[in-house]
């Protein structure tokens, strides 16, 4: 494709063209960029592809404003590389929008390709029909996380206690051989079970294990990775001073290709909390999204009422964060 500032419309077909042909080694090939809600593409995307969400707050405050794609775009890393000209092409995609022509002003992807237009040198394209148009022309190239998924069943009423919290709660002896649960493909939920277990934590392909606890031992040091945030399951901890420290340390897990799995003792409250916080910050959703992502994947999970005060605090500043 030649280099162009203006969008050009691209067919399912097209795309799957330009993601079958092979690349040479100076090439990167292209990179999709998908604008549908977080939840709609954690359940399916196109293969590689890269969500970029933003709420409905922020598209708000940026009406008749220019918004820089540092604002869109929080992976410093992918942001570099496209201001770099790294990829041949960068193709957005919606949910099913036919073409360029048609998209609203205030949409998430019209403000994308606006910021890619005023910054990049490379061809941009949009695919006509969107994901709905090309998972349904090319399924072969479409990841569906619900697919992969192994639902936990609901806990009966007597493997729980009122109130939820970690100490209340023992996860039931059937988690060491569910293992954790994937949120990320870097990023595990589990209990004290889980991180107790060197074969599961090998098989998952852990490296590195954030303990979000003030009693459960880091059981393989000099094996895995270790980070300790020491937080009690109670209504008068702080949760919410662990929130940088955690989410730094993820982020440094994923940079190395590694994956981290969070645990507390129950995998229920605190560590929960975390993951929350983490797909907050760095999916720009709301906790309310996040929340019923997290519930799908691990059903037990129920964050004590305090520390459900403070992720709707961090809502907030992740929300209003310009």
């Amino acid at each position: 494709m030649t280099s162009s500032s203006e969008p050009v419309d691209i067919t399912p077909d097209e795309l799957h063209h330009i993601l079958r042909t092979p690349r040479d080694r100076s090439a990167c090939g292209c990179v999709v960029l998908d604008c549908r809600p977080f939840l709609d593409f954690s359940h399916a995307h196109i293969c590689e592809s890269r969500n970029i969400h933003w709420n409905s707050m922020m598209r708000r405050r940026s009406r008749g404003t220019v918004v820089a794609l540092e604002s869109l775009i929080p992976d410093k890393s992918l942001l570099g590389r496209l201001r770099l000209a790294e990829f041949s092409a960068v193709v957005v995609v919606d949910e099913d929008s036919r073409c360029v022509g048609e998209l609203k002003p205030e949409s998430v992807v019209q403000i994308l390709l606006t910021a890619l237009q005023n910054e990049l040198h490379t061809q941009i394209c949009f695919l006509q029909g969107g994901f709905q148009a090309f998972s349904g022309a090319c399924p072969e190239l479409c990841h569906s996380i619900s697919s992969h998924l192994s639902p936990e069943p609901e806990p009966r009423m007597t493997e729980r206690r009122t109130p939820g919290y970690d100490q209340d709660a023992p996860p039931p002896l059937s988690e060491l051989q569910d293992g954790p649960v994937e949120l990320l493909p870097f990023l595990f939920l589990g209990s004290a079970i889980h991180s107790s277990c060197r074969e599961t934590l090998v098989a998952t392909g852990i490296t590195a294990v954030l303990n979000v606890s003030s009693t459960c031992p880091n059981f393989y040091e000099g094996d895995f990775q270790y980070l300790r945030l020491t937080v009690e399951d109670s209504l008068a901890a702080d949760i919410r001073a662990c929130f940088g420290p955690a989410i730094a340390f993820i982020d440094s897990v994923k940079q190395r290709g590694g994956r981290v799995l969070v645990h507390c003792q129950a995998g229920i409250s605190r560590s929960a909390t975390i993951c929350l916080a983490y797909l907050m910050h760095t999916q720009r959703v709301k906790l309310e999204e996040a929340f019923d992502f997290v519930k799908q994947r691990r059903k037990i999970i129920s964050p004590n009422l305090a520390f459900m005060g403070q992720l709707l605090q961090f809502e907030t500043d992740v929300l209003c964060r310009g």
